[in-house]
């Protein structure tokens, strides 16, 4: 069994043709309220945490280039 076929949007049309003739659809309501959480639900993305980190990194390592040659400019020339 596939993973869509296991956990997908189409889980629910699939179990309802596999249910016993003797169930009822409040069994089959029963079985949607078990139903897993979405991935990105259960492990959020830290890819926008990572571009701010990298963003003010190289803010910050060009404010310190502008300092240095600023500070460079005014100790070595005449």
């Amino acid at each position: 069994m596939s993973r869509v076929e296991k956990f997908g949007k189409s889980r629910q049309k699939h179990s309802q043709h596999e249910q016993a003739p003797g169930q009822t659809a409040a069994s089959t309501d029963s079985m949607t309220d078990h139903a897993l959480p979405p991935r990105s639900k259960k492990h959020p993305s830290s890819s926008q945490k990572l571009s701010k980190w990298y963003y003010n990194l190289l803010f910050v390592l060009f404010v310190c280039l502008v300092a240095g040659l600023f500070w460079y400019g005014i100790n070595y020339t005449e």
